[in-house]
């Protein structure tokens, strides 16, 4: 039996007539384009934020040189800040759209967990950010406004931000 080949019609402006192109039905498809990761970014779902943080390039943005006690009121333990470039580089008011920190939980020397916060929006409230704290697949906070989260950080000096890492 003699298969037809592949007919597919290739529109090239309003208002034009298709025009046919041939392609073997054995055909490879085409490639997917590759996934970009922006680096100052942090993904808005667990999924994504376990590799992302795993790769670690979080860590050329503006960190802290070491692990700390948590600063009065945190109820994070040891930990080490992270902030990307805008949120590094905004020195009053409301933080950009985009502005992130990604905060290292530490125990023992060791990453053993993480809080990120991306802004998403900017109305001046805590739905404004992204909300995340894990240990591994142990999720703690995840979304916007999740209230162990915004209920210390709603008294943060500024847009509900604590530490900005210059």
């Amino acid at each position: 039996m003699r298969s037809a080949p592949l007919v597919i019609y290739i529109l090239t402006g309003c208002g034009t007539e298709a025009a046919p192109v041939d392609l073997p039905m054995d055909a490879p498809a085409p490639e997917e384009p590759p996934v970009l990761v922006d680096v100052q970014s942090p993904p808005t779902t667990h999924a994504e934020l376990v590799p992302w943080l795993a790769d670690g390039a979080y860590q050329t943005w503006a960190c802290e040189a070491a692990a700390h006690p948590a600063r009065p009121p945190g109820a994070h333990g040891s930990n080490r800040i992270c902030s990307n470039q805008l949120l590094s580089q905004s020195i009053e008011g409301r933080y950009p759209i985009g502005a992130a920190s990604v905060k290292e939980l530490v125990r023992n020397g060791e990453v053993t967990g993480y809080a990120v916060m991306r802004k998403l929006a900017d109305t001046g409230a805590a739905a404004d950010w992204y909300w995340y704290e894990a240990f591994g697949e142990s999720v703690v906070a995840e979304g916007r406004s999740p209230g162990v989260c915004t209920g210390c950080h709603g008294s943060a000096p500024r847009d509900f931000i604590f530490t900005r890492v210059e």
